[in-house]
């Protein structure tokens, strides 16, 4: 079982609402509106104001008559809406009940008002407590004129966030594509879906998508959704960016927010409380975040272990602050049109700490390279690109670890039991000699000898690469070690090449190519280890070599 993790109940919950969400997009229906054009917008005034005895808010608005036709716009948060114009019904938004919300959604309501009216009543009745003060600023004038003004007012806003999704993506393809196979700079991932989040989230906030959006129960359920995957991500990106410091901090914060997303949903889903009614919860969340994040920080400066832009880090968490701060007063004092300086000081955020992520991840990348590159350079022949001596050895060591070696782990066995563990094992040593090596080097000169090497060496692992590693053990001696083979494929792949080696001959000037093999399977009643096994398959492998030899000597007195 994979060991259990923040990491892997936030792919779950993920997975989970990813499909809720796009079963909602199918089931849940909304209220439609048309755009009208008519008048600039202008903010009007009503007549009376009262709240009836069930808490209802009533606004009584006088028509205009003789004018043109013109929209009624006013925004509501989770209230259910009615307008009626002359005593008649003609507009109505009413709370739902399903899994994704029992509300009626954060609003931009649109309603159509004839030019022959003459009164017009509005009442609104808040699904929770928690709105039914809330007071409502109403205007009027022409669809499109209104929708042009609020998308004029809001560009630079969601300018901003879909800049965030883009620096988001970009940093979630350059962990794909750069860190992944290294497994360095996770924080760079889980930075960059925090951005891609909350850019997508503040996009969805703004007034023209609240309008074009029309299903909004569906959009409120996306909402908090999005913040809760926030939370969750952005503590991701905590824990990795600091490493080890304040773990026993995020254990506990991961707990909470485990709990906290847990029982929002189930809580949900029974109908006894919205997301909205307990996103005080993601809230809790994102405050803990910040504090584990400033745990960490100084405990790294305390430790004297601090990363190199420890002003970068420490200024990009002061920004960070300040744009959850802001964002958190604006929410509970019911202030709007401060979002954009949250979004600011996000956005700043994610390129103070984010550009110095990705640095120190491409530094990491580099270092790893290097090693690789030493280690490549310590396992490998240079010239034949076989792994050398020392790979063999280094790998041998790891076989007997493992268990090959028999003789010391299971003294108490019989022999028959030895040698039923001895086919399990089913370790074989195929060996590998060049003939006609100093006849070449002689005549040709060592260029041509080396050459000899190098094609000799490509096509052993042309042929046996892919089934084990093809080691230069010495001058002109090579060696394969399989594991899960059998003699009948052993010999299937010397005869191939076999005929490797005589078609490079016919289309070659130098001295012919003869490949000496032979091979030995690892008995542990015959071999104390596996070098026991190797000096088997030499023998065999000379046994060839003197036979070719005779082969060859044969067909030039034949000649």
């Amino acid at each position: 079982m994979k060991k259990f993790s923040l990491q892997n109940v936030y792919i779950v919950f993920l997975c989970i609402q990813i499909v809720l969400l796009v079963i909602g997009g199918f089931v849940i229906h909304e209220n439609k509106w048309k755009l009208r054009e008519g008048n600039p917008c202008d903010e009007i005034e009503p007549k009376e104001y009262e709240i009836l005895s069930d808490g209802t808010q009533s606004y009584t608005f006088v028509g205009e008559s003789g004018n043109m036709a013109y929209c009624l716009l006013f925004y509501t948060n989770h209230q259910e809406v009615e307008v009626y114009t002359d005593g008649n019904l003609v507009y109505e938004r009413r709370k739902v009940n399903t899994i994704f919300g029992h509300t009626s959604g954060s609003v931009w309501n649109m309603v159509d008002i004839s030019a022959d009216t003459k009164e017009i009543v509005v009442r609104l009745k808040a699904v929770y407590e928690s709105g039914e003060n809330n007071q409502h600023i109403f205007y009027k004038g022409r669809g499109v004129s209104i929708l042009q003004g609020m998308v004029r007012d809001s560009v630079f806003a969601m300018g901003v966030s879909v800049l965030l999704v883009v620096i988001g993506v970009c940093m979630v393809i350059f962990w794909l594509f750069l860190c992944r196979k290294k497994d360095v700079a996770r924080e760079l991932l889980y930075m960059g879906l925090s951005a891609v989040l909350i850019g997508i989230w503040a996009f969805t906030e703004e007034k023209p998508v609240m309008v074009l959006l029309e299903n909004r129960v569906y959009a409120s359920y996306l909402t908090y959704v999005l913040l809760m995957l926030i939370g969750v991500t952005f503590m991701l990106f905590v824990k990795h960016y600091i490493a080890r410091e304040g773990r026993y901090f995020h254990k506990f914060l991961a707990m909470f927010a485990i709990g906290g997303m847990t029982l929002m949903m189930i809580l949900q889903w029974l109908n006894i409380a919205d997301f909205k009614e307990t996103v005080w919860i993601v809230h809790i969340v994102l405050v803990g975040d910040l504090l584990y994040f400033l745990l960490g920080i100084l405990r790294k400066m305390r430790s004297g272990r601090t990363r190199k832009h420890l002003g970068l880090n420490t200024a990009g968490l002061l920004v960070l602050v300040l744009a959850v701060g802001v964002e958190l007063y604006a929410y509970y004092s019911r202030i709007a049109n401060m979002q954009i300086f949250g979004m600011f000081g996000l956005l700043a955020y994610i390129m103070i700490l984010g550009l110095e992520t990705a640095s120190d991840a491409a530094e990491k990348i580099a270092e790893i390279q290097k090693a690789e590159i030493y280690k490549e350079l310590a396992q490998k022949d240079m010239l034949t690109k076989c792994y050398n001596r020392n790979a063999y050895s280094e790998d041998i060591t790891k076989l007997l670890s493992r268990g090959i070696d028999f003789q010391e782990n299971d003294k108490q066995e019989n022999c028959s039991q030895k040698i039923e563990k001895g086919k399990q094992a089913n370790v074989y040593i195929v060996m590998f000699d060049l003939n006609n090596l100093k006849k070449c080097n002689d005549t040709l000169g060592h260029m041509e000898g080396d050459r000899y090497l190098t094609d000799s060496a490509d096509l052993i692992k042309k042929i046996f690469e892919g089934y084990g590693k093809v080691y230069r053990i010495g001058g002109d001696e090579f060696c394969v070690i399989m594991k899960n083979s059998s003699e009948e494929e052993i010999e299937g792949l010397i005869r191939m090449l076999m005929r490797e080696e005589s078609v490079y001959n016919e289309s070659s000037e130098m001295v012919c190519m003869q490949i000496a093999a032979g091979y030995a399977r690892y008995d542990p009643r015959l071999d104390a280890d596996l070098d026991k096994t190797r000096s088997r398959a030499d023998m065999l492998m000379y046994e060839n070599k003197k036979w070719l030899k005779n082969s060859e000597q044969k067909m030039q007195k034949a000649h």
